[in-house]
């Protein structure tokens, strides 16, 4: 059981080093003369869908290598990325398929001019896939779906003279229908309920810690390796979730920001805060719980970041916030009750520290440590 959990630990240490870009899909509907136009601008990480892969997965060296070879190797990757978003792609009115044009895509040139602008820090390569379709008429049902290999999608549709709608869709997930019934009429169109809404937060919050939060399992793995006593964990993860829920809030609405040259690496040095510590003490101190809180005040302002690039449903901001955060608490929970299952059964045992939190938090602290001057340069 330690060795399987000494490499998952490892796995996550090997994990890109750049910081992960979520995938954007804005999607809008324009007037022209031959009937309603439906454009998607999807912002993605283009080195990493280049290599069919994705941005949490894919690694520095093989974007590097790619980067670096022949131009031509570059262009064929580009190209096949081309090809496998046209065919994955789809823009679907009443379940039918639309016929999409493709209007920008990723470029040897655009990757140059990437390059030049941003020659210290280039990962990851942000651009866009750009297509447009004609929405025939009479259609009462729009969806999109991106292809898997984007991962997670947050999706807005601005449908003429309304607000904008904004959903977290998973990994190949179609969206569910927008109703483009009235489009040309004063009646606004049917959008998606609270309840619909708040669960996709929830998901997504979800899957921010289980399986693509590294940082937060490893925090709280560290927090359960001292202390296994389940209260004062979960109060400790409780501390973490409403300091979160604090930062997202406020950051999400621009009253506070933090570059993330600052969030990523203090992310990393509380991680290693954390298991340092575990190896110098036998007891919980009061500042645990505050080394806690502020590493949730931290990182909510980083993933806050990626949810301003798109926005958040402003008539149901309340729900989507509260829903997220309440996915995120699931998440830790979740982990706490995986690390009581495999873990949990020796907690008493007089080998138990030196044997397994001790040898566990020494890796939990190596990995941290790299995390911080990885961030750092």
């Amino acid at each position: 059981m330690l060795v399987a959990a000494l490499a998952v630990m490892v796995g996550a240490a090997k994990a890109a080093a750049h910081p992960a870009l979520a995938t954007v899909v804005n999607v809008r509907l324009v007037s022209s003369d031959g009937g309603p136009l439906v454009e998607a601008v999807v912002t993605h990480d283009a080195l990493a869908y280049a290599l069919n892969d994705t941005s949490t997965r894919v690694t520095d060296p093989q974007m590097y290598a790619l980067l670096d070879g022949p131009r031509g190797e570059l262009a064929a990757a580009l190209q096949d990325g081309r090809e496998r978003f046209v065919a994955g792609f789809r823009i679907l009115a009443d379940g039918k398929a639309l016929p999409l044009q493709l209007i920008e895509s990723p470029t040897v040139d655009r990757i140059d001019d990437w390059l030049r602008m941003a020659p210290t820090k280039p990962l990851p390569c942000k651009m866009d896939f750009v297509v447009r379709a004609t929405l025939p008429p009479g259609a009462r049902s729009m969806r999109v779906r991106a292809p898997e290999v984007l991962d997670n999608v947050m999706l807005s549709v601005t449908l003429p003279g309304h607000e904008p709608a904004y959903l977290p869709l998973g990994p190949g997930e179609e969206s569910p229908g927008f109703d483009v019934s009235r489009l040309g009429t004063q009646r606004p169109p049917e959008t998606l309920g609270f309840w619909a809404v708040a669960w996709r937060y929830v998901s997504l919050g979800y899957r921010h810690i289980i399986p693509e939060g590294h940082d937060h399992e490893l925090f709280i793995l560290g927090l359960f390796l001292l202390n296994t006593r389940l209260r004062d964990v979960f109060w400790q993860t409780t501390a973490f979730t409403v300091a979160h829920t604090c930062t997202l809030t406020l950051a999400t609405l621009g009253l506070v920001a933090a570059p993330p040259t600052i969030v990523e690496p203090v992310i990393a040095a509380s991680i290693a805060f954390i298991a340092i510590e575990n190896l110098l003490t036998r007891r919980v101190h009061p500042w645990r719980t505050a080394v806690a809180f502020v590493f949730g005040l931290v990182h909510g302002m980083g993933f806050a970041a990626g949810l301003r690039e798109i926005g958040l449903p402003g008539s149901q901001l309340a729900a989507a916030i509260i829903a997220f955060n309440v996915g995120v608490e699931g998440g830790h929970l979740t982990i706490l009750a995986l690390a009581y299952a495999t873990l949990g059964w020796w907690r008493n045992r007089p080998w138990f520290r030196p044997r397994i939190a001790m040898p566990l938090s020494v890796v939990i602290a190596a990995i941290a440590l790299y995390w911080f001057v990885d961030r750092l340069a």
